[in-house]
């Protein structure tokens, strides 16, 4: 087929802010006296700014983690206004120390201007703040099939935490954890959260092999994604941050298969985001 040139760009939203800063974004805080709650909701990129129609939004989630200390994490991407809803489903984003590190996802989803963008936050933690960057991607034609919806794939262990996952070690083939039997309908894109968790001493610093199997075992590998972690409690990923696009119809098993690079921690959590 011949290339059809189109005008315009990409033209991005953001609450980032476009001067040097240690902290870009908002912060968002876990539940002051709660844990694994969600806190309050804060604004994040507001009603009269979020001024076009968008097909894609890039999260960034950082901070909220300590060195010896339990510090599994989620955030909600909310929309609306005075009553909010969920836009993206909690996000795994525990473990995470370093600035400039954490877990970054990116959706094809379409996002309406005019409303506001919102998030709260569930820890393990009480109040204890990190940030949340977002980026909305409109102004031309999407590259790509978008979504409406975002759906998280796995039985949660509670508000902070996901399903309960056990990774093969030292670099073993992978395991496979079974996170639905039967899908519930249709999907195109999938991307995996995935952190340790109910531990206070990460160990060794290494990076966990992330995949995502469709289908009856043995499942077929549609992705594959990396997930840091080490001896400060500080994780990160998924890398890359964008899904794998693959047509998956209503009734079908997903899993989520995993390989540490070295020895397990006491627990890790996983859930996959799934865009339809």
């Amino acid at each position: 087929m011949l290339w059809t040139p189109q005008k315009g760009c990409v033209r991005v939203v953001s609450n980032t802010g476009i001067v040097g800063t240690g902290s870009p974004g908002v912060a968002v805080t876990s539940h002051a006296t709660v844990a694994n709650s969600f806190g309050s909701v804060v604004e994040l990129i507001s009603a009269a700014n979020n001024n076009q129609d968008s097909w894609g939004i890039w999260v960034h989630l950082e901070g909220g983690g300590a060195a010896t200390t339990i510090n599994e994490r989620t955030t909600r991407i909310l929309i609306g206004g005075a009553t909010d809803d969920v836009l993206i489903p909690p996000l795994i984003c525990g473990y995470s120390v370093i600035p400039g590190a954490g877990f970054s996802y990116f959706f094809p989803i379409h996002i309406p201007g005019g409303v506001r963008i919102a998030a709260d936050a569930a820890s393990v933690r009480l109040g204890v703040a990190a940030r949340v960057l977002v980026y909305l991607y409109g102004g031309c034609p999407s590259p790509f099939r978008t979504g409406r919806k975002v759906t998280a794939l796995g039985t949660q262990v509670n508000n902070s935490r996901g399903q309960a996952v056990v990774p093969s070690q030292s670099g073993a083939a992978a395991s496979a954890t079974e996170l639905i039997a039967s899908t519930a309908e249709d999907y195109f894109a999938f991307l995996p959260g995935f952190q340790p968790e109910n531990d206070s001493s990460v160990t060794p610093a290494t990076w966990v092999n992330i995949g995502i199997g469709v289908g009856a075992a043995t499942e077929e590998r549609i992705g594959t994604w990396w997930f840091s972690k080490t001896t400060g409690e500080d994780s990160g990923g998924p890398v890359p941050s964008m899904p794998v696009f693959r047509d998956v119809p209503a009734g079908t098993r997903i899993t989520m298969l995993a390989s540490n690079g070295g020895t397990n921690d006491a627990a890790y959590g996983g859930l996959i985001y799934a865009v339809s």
